[in-house]
């Protein structure tokens, strides 16, 4: 298994979402490794500490503010990282926001928007504004986060199971197409670990049992950022595509491949039954903690 390092003796990186969470771990663990890093955000003082924290670490940070949703800011911060390093070598498209809430009356239009333009839209700006760069260079890596949503698709996440299911697409069909330029694709897909992706009013207010089990789960995770951050450059030097860190995600995703009639059926039991992530205990337990 080759390192990262040995492909990419540049060391250069552009992180989306850095100013917390799984960003700023993976920012933080490249920074490590001696890498050269852009980290993003639309918080200048999160950007800043984000930065700190590369040096601290080793690292040689560029701090660039980035809204993922607006092309024109991709294709500016493609044009400084050209001329800052005369390019990059890896993408990680990271930036995420989540929600839940049954179709017809628990999500909003507005809502359906936001999570597709940073969870689906994002990913497809940083694509197109970067690939001409990894291809300029003969070869490359990308690194899309989505999450085990996308694959195991629960009851009253519809807008979330989406977004992340588009970013799963997309990373299966860049594995192939990006083959010919040399430039690799994993896409994380983790399940709860400790993180604020929750931590906002939207979905604090959200009715989901099931958002609120997930909430809780995340509340209460013994998993890091740090972990799920080390497991994704793992699975990057293997070269694999799909990248699932915890065990629990990769159980049921291999009963949903192999036997998805049963899958849906014991999900749909439990959730009718309210049992498991969608028991009402659960989301009271989730209420109490806000």
């Amino acid at each position: 298994m080759s390192t990262l390092e040995s492909r990419f003796p540049g060391k250069r990186v552009l992180i989306t979402g850095t100013t917390s969470g799984l960003g700023r771990a993976l920012s933080i663990e490249f920074g490590r490794r001696g890498w050269r890093v852009a980290v993003t955000g639309l918080e200048p003082a999160g950007i800043r500490a984000t930065a700190d924290a590369v040096r601290a670490a080793g690292g040689e940070p560029l701090e660039l503010v980035l809204d993922v949703t607006r092309a024109d800011h991709f294709e500016a911060a493609a044009q400084r990282v050209v001329d800052a390093w005369d390019g990059i070598d890896v993408l990680i498209n990271n930036a995420g926001v989540s929600d839940g809430g049954r179709l017809e009356d628990g999500l909003s239009v507005d809502n359906w928007r936001l999570l597709m333009d940073v969870n689906v839209w994002s990913i497809i700006h940083g694509c197109r504004a970067f690939i001409p760069v990894l291809r300029r260079n003969g070869r490359g890596h990308i690194l899309n986060v989505a999450s085990a949503a996308g694959l195991l698709c629960l009851p009253e996440m519809a807008s979330y199971n989406a977004s992340k299911a588009a970013a799963i697409a997309i990373s299966q069909t860049l594995k192939t197409e990006l083959i010919v330029d040399r430039i690799d694709v994993t896409v994380s897909c983790p399940t709860a670990f400790q993180s604020n992706i929750a931590d906002n009013e939207r979905v604090r207010q959200c009715t989901s049992v099931a958002a609120r089990g997930i909430m809780e789960e995340i509340r209460k995770s013994k998993v890091t950022a740090e972990s799920v951050a080390r497991h994704a450059i793992r699975s990057m030097e293997k070269g694999r595509l799909y990248c699932v860190p915890q065990p629990d995600a990769r159980v049921m995703w291999a009963l949903s491949r192999w036997l998805p009639e049963r899958y849906r059926n014991l999900l749909t039991w439990l959730f009718d039954k309210r049992l498991w992530l969608f028991s009402p205990g659960k989301a009271t337990l989730a209420t109490r903690t806000n």
